[in-house]
């Protein structure tokens, strides 16, 4: 497939999730373009007939370069057309950056012992404005890129270019069709390209490959059979697919697979490559849907060029945490498929639908504590008063906020997820939590002594009831540390129930400075009512 890139006047242009191995990959065709014939002996290329012509080779990375100003990027392009005229002994000419590089481009199509049409491979095209946060160096950043790729449209219309090979996660910059770079051949959802990207399994299990020799060495290592470990790695890295036909091979991700086979774990490699913030930013800004199910979806929303338009499913599949699936619909007979025929997405492995949640999470931790910000004063009102009761309505009503498809996930249906969106909503109310704090005994869940007078202590649990968690209080003796500070001590035990994914039940004590239990709220009021007053009569003294 390599070689016939080069057999033509090819332009493509070729969408594909981060940790795919874009770099590698246009690495690859420049040093086949290059003429590198002996870099490739074990290689299918090397004894395919290929002719190996040398091509004048500008490559364009903007990988690294998601903070670059706009003038930082005239000036690196700048730089660039210097490099590659001084890997090839030429100089640049030209009172503008349009002529310089065509005038550079025509010096490269006369070198001796070269081809007389260049290559451009041009790398991740839309890191200069993808991940941009302000709005106006992102839309400068991305006109440059557009005009810099639409010079290099002129000069392919005037057979200068024999390859344009352009690589994103994104069509942004190809949304004005009708003046920018609109002659590349988008080959991202082409039945043809749809293994360029990732790993084949019958590839891994090349006996005669390293990959299986690997393989074999950790099942080996492990004590269980090629087969269960090859299904779990199936199960958390495979299952990209770029077509909706059903003959489509699903391919492994190539930077996680790989990852696996250095180390022998199951990680999640692939969330620590970065979310595109442009979809962060459509999920921050949309309900979630519930992606446990096949999303349905047309074609064209897979690969919309307008951010704006861009859909959150459009958003998830450019950012690589959907993949197709199939063809919501069979085909009749004699029909032929038609660009809006419905097309499912789903999450292609376990990997990515853990960084999925993972990404939710954080959406809606982000939400709890806006919802405590909105709730701070009911919240202060409410403790304040010992209203543990108005308190509960309160939490129980946020809680309520949380998307349902949170708790698809097994970790989501535990204690420790509670806890989380719990310290997120008090700390949104500006409680000032203080979570896992350690006793003699053990560690609290969370502390909250913002309150005058009162220090809060929570037991939380997931599946039991209230009553197990005071027990468990009381039984390591939280309150220990907080006696004799002049502050009375509520102690709260809280239980979550996934029925209802919401708090289902709980329950509170009352003690004084001392540690006494007060078994009455009213009278506890009463107390701290007396309490007040005496501090105030002994403030009055020293005046």
């Amino acid at each position: 497939m390599l070689k016939s890139y080069l057999k033509k006047k090819l332009l493509y242009f070729f969408l594909v999730p981060v940790g795919f191995g874009k770099s590698l990959f246009v690495s690859t065709l420049e040093e086949i373009a290059k003429g590198n014939k002996e870099l490739f002996q074990d290689s299918y290329i090397y004894n395919s007939g290929y002719d190996w012509k040398k091509y004048p080779v500008i490559r364009v990375d903007f990988g690294g370069k998601g903070n670059i100003t706009p003038d930082n990027l005239l000036l690196y392009l700048e730089d660039k057309l210097k490099d590659v005229a001084s890997d090839y002994k030429l100089t640049v000419t030209g009172d503008t950056f349009q002529s310089r590089l065509e005038n550079l481009v025509k010096n490269m199509t006369d070198l001796n012992d070269y081809a007389n049409k260049i290559v451009v491979l041009i790398d991740e095209y839309d890191a200069p404005f993808i991940n941009q946060l302000d709005p106006v160096i992102k839309e400068s950043n991305r006109l440059i890129v557009r005009d810099f790729l639409t010079e290099i449209k002129s000069l392919t219309a005037n057979n200068f270019i024999k390859l344009e090979f352009v690589t994103g996660v994104s069509s942004y910059c190809f949304r004005d069709t009708y003046s920018g770079p609109n002659n590349l051949n988008d080959i991202t959802l082409s039945p043809d390209y749809t293994t360029v990207a990732g790993y084949k399994e019958e590839d891994l299990l090349n006996k005669d490959s390293v990959y299986y020799k690997r393989i074999n060495q950790l099942a080996e290592k492990r004590n269980i059979s090629r087969d269960i470990l090859v299904g779990e790695m199936r199960s958390m890295y495979n299952g990209y697919k770029f077509h909706p036909e059903d003959d489509t091979i699903a391919v492994y991700n190539p930077l996680s697979t790989l990852m696996f086979l250095q180390s022998g774990e199951l990680n999640n490699y692939w969330i620590n490559t970065g979310t595109p913030t442009f979809l962060v930013k459509k999920v921050s800004k949309s309900n979630v849907k519930d992606f446990s199910k096949p999303i349905s979806v047309t074609k064209y929303e897979l690969i919309e060029p307008d951010e704006d338009s861009l859909t959150v499913d459009g958003a998830m599949f450019q950012g690589g945490y959907l993949t197709i699936d199939k063809y919501e619909n069979s085909l009749d007979d004699g029909k032929l498929r038609q660009m809006d025929d419905p097309i499912l997405l789903k999450f292609p492995n376990g990997e990515v639908e853990k960084s999925f949640y993972n990404l939710l999470f954080k959406k809606f931790e982000k939400d709890l504590e806006s919802e405590g910000e909105y709730q701070e004063d009911d919240v202060i009102k409410a403790l304040s008063d010992v209203d543990i009761d108005g308190f509960i309505s309160i939490l129980a009503s946020s809680f309520a906020s949380i998307p349902y498809n949170a708790y698809y996930q097994q970790q989501n249906r535990n204690e420790a997820f509670y806890h989380a969106v719990l310290h997120a909503f008090l700390r949104g109310a500006r409680m000032h939590p203080e979570s896992e704090k350690c006793s003699n005994l053990g560690r609290i869940d969370i502390v909250i002594n913002s309150i005058p007078n009162l220090t809060y202590i929570f037991e939380l649990k997931h599946g039991k009831n209230a009553d197990t968690a005071l027990e468990q209080a009381q039984n390591a003796k939280y309150i220990q540390q907080y006696i004799r500070q002049n502050k009375d001590i509520v102690i709260i035990g809280i239980n979550f129930g996934s029925d209802y994914r919401n708090l289902d039940d709980y329950e509170y004590k009352l003690y004084d400075s001392g540690g006494n239990e007060i078994v009455d709220r009213d009278a506890f009021l009463d107390h701290i009512t007396k309490r007040k007053k005496v501090r105030y009569r002994s403030s009055r003294k020293h005046e």
